[in-house]
């Protein structure tokens, strides 16, 4: 369960009442007079407050998590929650997965204030964020009746769902450009819509004065924002292996790691590459331990795909395999709600392993550190597994290393390997997307299957397992098709 959370008072101004654990309720008068009130466990959906994803890093990225520490480097995997602030630097990209999936991308020299994460009576997501500088994209998916609002000043914008929107504040200007969807300005006397291909104007200094012109310019990051779109798209459906159907952060199990079935565990998730030689890798080896008020030290993963596995579900640790994950069940849509967890959860571990604790806050410590572990490098890869795809080669003039975008991971059975791997990787340009496609399964389900063996040696790769066990290599999650 996730653990209680304090919840300040400025934050649920205008309600009138908490609900409390066992059906107790005090009055807003009441508790009024309290500068800090503790929501049960149980309650915790109902607080408004929710726990969204840095789901990409590149370059200079600083956080402020409001608890009194100011900037200090962001790492991939960051809880974000209400009142943080991201701030890129001349390099820096960075991009924020909501639950449904949609998501907010930062560019250069930018700087994003998350004002509001709430969630409403009638179980909508209401996502405000405030752009002090620079240029932003926002992807609003679809799916749901979620409000998006952005503010700039004095001026306010809301989204419509299935919305796609770059906006740029300078000092003096605010320009909106809408690709697609439906987007309103608000508190003007006469409505104000911007539909797509529509470029909206606005003159800060006196915001009073604004122009809606037909036309979008392009600029230099739009090759970028549509390529992360597309691999959420793309790798965003589950492929019926077991655990959620949709989920934030699914898109990144499918992309680096599949599903398998193991005897005695059900479904299981593995990144590519693990066999052999990462048996001894550690749930808690690469990453960061950072402290959020009324949660203590949340675990943030240093993996591309290291969101879901370290917030949900359970690790275990399989003879012959290696570790792997459980999602576990219960799949309600309420992902940040009372199924988050700050400490990745062990339900099985090799004999001797010791579990890594969280660090201690100090009495003295006004404010707590963070603590990084290992080697929490930005997109960290697993040996032999996918590699991050090169995003960031799409934007003109930018300097990057050339490296392949995908490669062959490490093929657990050599009668069934994932042949469509060891193609070569896509071009520089956005000729072809700089990730890999989804494969096509190679195996059904019901051969996609690890059986394990009590007596086996943990140190034991599967290839060394009895040749009855058909190991999850076999297949590839297909998750949809380009969009």
């Amino acid at each position: 369960m996730f653990p209680c959370r304090a919840i300040s008072q400025d934050r649920n101004q205008g309600r009138k009442e908490y609900h409390m654990s066992a059906g107790s309720r005090l009055s807003w008068l009441a508790l009024s007079t309290l500068l800090v009130v503790v929501v049960p466990c149980e309650a915790f959906a109902n607080s408004h407050v929710r726990i969204v994803r840095l789901s990409s890093v590149e370059g200079q990225v600083q956080i402020d998590r409001g608890i009194g520490g100011g900037l200090e480097r962001a790492i991939l995997n960051t809880p974000i929650v209400e009142g943080t602030r991201l701030v890129t630097g001349s390099d820096g990209l960075a991009e924020v997965e909501f639950e449904n999936e949609s998501a907010l991308r930062l560019t250069d020299n930018s700087e994003v204030r998350f004002s509001q994460l709430l969630l409403s009576d009638t179980g909508a997501k209401i996502n405000q964020f405030e752009v002090v500088k620079g240029m932003v994209y926002l992807d609003a998916t679809s799916k749901g009746d979620d409000i998006y609002r952005v503010k700039v000043g004095g001026t306010s914008l809301l989204a419509h769902r299935d919305t796609l929107m770059r906006l740029s504040a300078t000092p003096d200007q605010l320009k909106i450009a809408v690709f697609k969807g439906y987007v309103q300005l608000e508190g003007e006397a006469q409505p104000v819509s911007l539909h797509k291909k529509q470029t909206l104007t606005v003159n800060l200094d006196d915001e009073t004065k604004y122009v809606v012109a037909e036309g979008t310019e392009t600029s230099r990051y739009d090759a970028w924002n549509k390529e992360r779109e597309d691999y959420s798209r793309t790798y965003a459906e589950n492929a019926g292996y077991g655990g959620p159907n949709r989920a934030y952060g699914l898109q990144d199990l499918n992309y680096y790691g599949d599903f398998f079935y193991a005897n005695g565990y059900g479904y299981m998730w593995q990144p590519y590459g693990f066999a052999g030689s990462m048996v001894n890798w550690n749930p808690y080896s690469n990453g960061a331990w950072m402290f959020y008020p009324g949660m203590g030290y949340a675990f943030a993963s240093a993996y591309p795909w290291g969101w879901l596995p370290f917030h949900y579900g359970s690790w275990a640790f399989i003879n012959g395999a290696g570790w792997a994950w459980s999602p576990g069940g219960g799949y309600n849509g309420q992902w940040y709600a009372g199924n988050f967890l700050t400490v990745p959860k062990i339900t099985r571990a090799p004999a001797g392993w010791t579990a890594a604790t969280p660090p201690a806050k100090l009495a003295t410590s006004t404010v707590p550190r963070t603590v990084l572990v290992g080697s929490s490098t930005n997109a960290l890869t697993v040996p032999g597994g996918r590699i991050p795809p090169n995003f960031v080669s799409l934007i003109p003039g930018r300097s990057v290393a050339v490296a392949d975008s995908f490669v062959k991971p490490t093929a657990r059975n050599t009668t069934a390997s994932r042949a469509e791997l060891s193609e070569p990787a896509f071009s520089r340009v956005h000729q072809g997307h700089v990730f890999a496609a989804p494969g096509v399964h190679a195996a059904s389900i019901a051969t996609n299957t690890v059986s394990v063996y009590g007596n086996l040696p943990t140190s034991s790769p599967l290839s060394g397992a009895s040749t009855a066990s058909a190991a999850h290599g076999s297949a590839v999650p297909s998750g949809g098709g380009h969009k």
